[in-house]
Order: structure tokens, then sequence, then C-alpha cells
């Protein structure tokens, strides 16, 4: 009696909180997401506030996301960032001027939490439906949105696009196109294309600091042209099969 006591006291400590019967989307977020993810805004104005940060700003989750995408991740969520969102954390760098040959411990790998399953409140359909219904209403952000348009008679296709983000503009060295394929530090783009709208595609990678203004994704100067061609290539690459989750 005493071990059965014990485990389902640490079942209660790790569970995420519970959602109740008659609990609107608001609630949901407020009640089981809110102590992790900012609701509210602005994004950090400092370096030291974007360290602080445990999850992804979802006060603009409706100038962001897809809202089936969110139905269908709200079910069975599964990690975008692979070295989750504060990197610092989860990866060893090299010591600067060390030799770490010798030193049995290996360096530039991801090791901690996120080697882990992801922990996150997991919903039921209904949930999931009503939560996203309630993320699509927080966009202070639309006028950054207003003026992007997807343009996709634009002729790229996968061979062409993995160019254009891997050796002109250099996107691979944080984000992934494919499962271990590509950086740690940033959200994986092979589901991008089906989470992301189009127009804060467009609108964050030509200006990530409008977004957030402290985050470590430069400016690529990304020109106009090239900017159309590396959205429709996350579109195109979305709808490949990795044997991904999400």
């Amino acid at each position: 009696m005493n071990r059965f006591i014990l485990v389902a006291l640490l079942a209660l400590t790790v569970s995420p909180a519970l959602v109740s019967a008659g609990d609107t989307g608001t609630d949901i977020l407020e009640n089981s997401c809110s102590s992790c993810h900012d609701l509210k805004g602005p994004a950090p104005q400092t370096i030291h506030a974007l360290w602080k940060r445990d999850a992804p700003d979802l006060f603009y989750a409706g100038n962001k996301f897809q809202r089936e995408w969110l139905i269908e991740w709200l079910q069975k969520p599964v990690r975008i960032r692979p070295a989750g969102v504060n990197y610092l954390r989860t990866i060893n760098s090299t010591p600067i001027n060390q030799d770490v040959s010798k030193k049995g411990r290996k360096y530039d790998v991801l090791w901690g939490e996120v080697l882990k399953p992801l922990k996150h409140v997991t919903l039921n359909k209904d949930n999931a439906e009503a939560v996203a219904d309630a993320l699509m209403q927080l966009t202070p952000n639309n006028d950054l949105t207003a003026e992007m348009a997807l343009d996709d008679a634009q002729d790229v296709d996968l061979d062409s696009g993995e160019l254009l983000i891997d050796k002109v503009y250099g996107c691979l060295s944080c984000h992934q196109i494919e499962p271990g394929y590509g950086g740690y530090t940033g959200a994986e783009l092979y589901t991008a294309g089906k989470r992301l709208q189009a127009e804060y595609m467009l609108s964050y990678i030509k200006r990530p600091k409008n977004w957030d203004p402290k985050i470590w994704m430069p400016n690529g100067n990304v020109k106009p042209d090239d900017l159309q061609k590396i959205a429709n290539y996350l579109i195109l690459l979305s709808k490949e099969d990795f044997n991904a989750s999400n």
C-alpha cells in the first residue's frame, strides 16, 4: 500500500495541470500553459530576459501558426527545437583553447532534458480545438504580416531550395531540413510549411528581430525573390514524409 501511495504521489508531481470539464480554450491556456509560455507579450527586450525563456512565446500565436497543425500537435506534442528553447542549457560546447581529446567527455553534443521525451500537456481533440481557436485570436502583430503575400508561382524544387538555404544563407548551421540533418539550436524546418503561416515565414525570415528583438537568428538580408523561394521551399518540404509526427 505504501508503495502504491508513493507511486501515485510521484505521478502527481510530474503530471501537467489537469483540464477541467467545461474549461474554455482561454481557461486551458491560463491554467495549463501560462506558467511556461508568455501569453501577454512583449517579447524579451534584453538578453537576460531571453535566456530566462522556458518555452516559446504564444502571445502572437494567431499571427504565426496554422490552426490545423496546432490541433494535431496539441494532441500529440513532439519536440520542434532539438536543443530546446535555450540551447545553452542543453549543448556542451567545446572549451576555448582546451584539448578535449583526452578528457573522455563529449562536447558539442546534446545533453539533459532534450534527450528525454517532451513533457507537455496533452489534450483531447475537443480541448485541442478550443485551445487552437483561442490561440488564433492572439494577433497583435498583424502589421508585420499585412504587407506579406506568398508568390506560389516561384520556380523552386527541393534541390534548389536546399541549395539556397544551405549554401547561400547558411540556415542549416542552426536548423534541420530532415530529422538529424542540420543544426540543433533552431526550430526544425521540415514541418515549418504546415506549422507556420506563409505570411509569418516571409516576415520573420526577412527581419526576425521585428518579432523577437534579442533572438540570435540574424538578419540575413535575404533578397525578395529568394525570400519567396525559401517560403515556397519550406511548404514543399513539409509535404515530404520524414516519419515525423508533427
